[in-house]
């Protein structure tokens, strides 16, 4: 099954969502106490954005790199 347009347009618009949100946590926080002292709250947050991170690079390198069937 070829990607439509809008799938390609949100995987992309997911992965800059949830790279500026691991990109703030870390310039807030700096990135060797990112998950230090943070509130079990704020470690949960972290995790999620890298785990949708994590799935929407995922998601992009799959629609990339798949056949196309033209």
């Amino acid at each position: 099954m070829k990607p439509t347009a809008d799938e390609v347009l949100k995987a992309f618009k997911g992965l800059a969502i949830a790279a500026a949100r691991v990109r703030e946590l870390v310039t807030e926080h700096g990135k060797d106490n990112l998950l230090g002292d943070l509130p079990r709250r704020q470690k949960d947050a972290v995790r999620q954005h890298l785990l949708e991170l994590e799935k929407d690079v995922d998601t992009v390198l799959r629609l990339m790199t798949q056949p196309s069937k033209t």
